[in-house]
C-alpha cells in the first residue's frame, strides 16, 4: 500500500512540474528601440544600397554588418522612409554568431533613417545576417 501512495505521489509531482514548465515562458530575443544611423567604412551592407519594401515605394531597407578591430560584429537594420507620412515599424535581425534581437514597434517619421542595432558579439569567419521588417503590418525579409 506504501508503494503505490509513493507511486502515485511522484506521478502526481511529475505532472505538476511538467505542468509548470509548459506554463512558464521561453527565453525571447531582447527588444531594442531604433536609434539614428551614422555609417564607416566597418559597415558592410546587403545590399549595398537600399532595397524598396514590398509594402511601399517609399519604404526602403537595408541589412548591415557591424565589425570592429577587437573581433567583436553587431547587424544593424536600416529603414528610410521617403513617404509624406510617419509609418508603424517593427522587426528583427538575425545573425549566425548571437546577435539576434527584435526591434520594438516603433514610428518612423517622413524623411527620417533609423537603425535597430543588434548587441555586439565575438565573431569569426564568415558573418550572415538577415533581416524583417515589417511596415504598417506587411513583413519583407532581406
Amino acid at each position: 500500500m506504501k508503494k503505490q501512495s509513493i507511486r502515485r505521489f511522484l506521478a502526481l509531482t511529475t505532472a505538476v512540474v511538467g505542468a509548470f514548465a509548459l506554463a512558464t515562458p521561453q527565453a525571447a530575443a531582447a527588444e531594442v528601440g531604433w536609434k539614428a544611423v551614422s555609417t564607416t567604412p566597418a559597415w558592410e551592407c546587403f545590399p549595398t544600397g537600399y532595397e524598396q519594401h514590398k509594402g511601399s515605394a517609399n519604404v526602403f531597407f537595408k541589412i548591415c554588418a557591424v565589425t570592429n578591430s577587437s573581433g567583436g560584429a553587431q547587424a544593424v537594420l536600416v529603414v528610410q522612409n521617403k513617404a509624406s507620412v510617419a509609418i508603424a515599424i517593427e522587426g528583427e535581425n538575425q545573425t549566425n554568431f548571437g546577435g539576434d534581437v527584435d526591434c520594438a514597434p516603433s514610428t518612423l517619421q517622413p524623411g527620417y533613417t533609423r537603425g535597430c542595432y543588434g548587441p555586439t558579439k565575438t565573431a569569426s569567419g564568415r558573418l550572415v545576417v538577415s533581416g524583417r521588417l515589417n511596415f504598417n503590418g506587411i513583413d519583407d525579409w532581406i
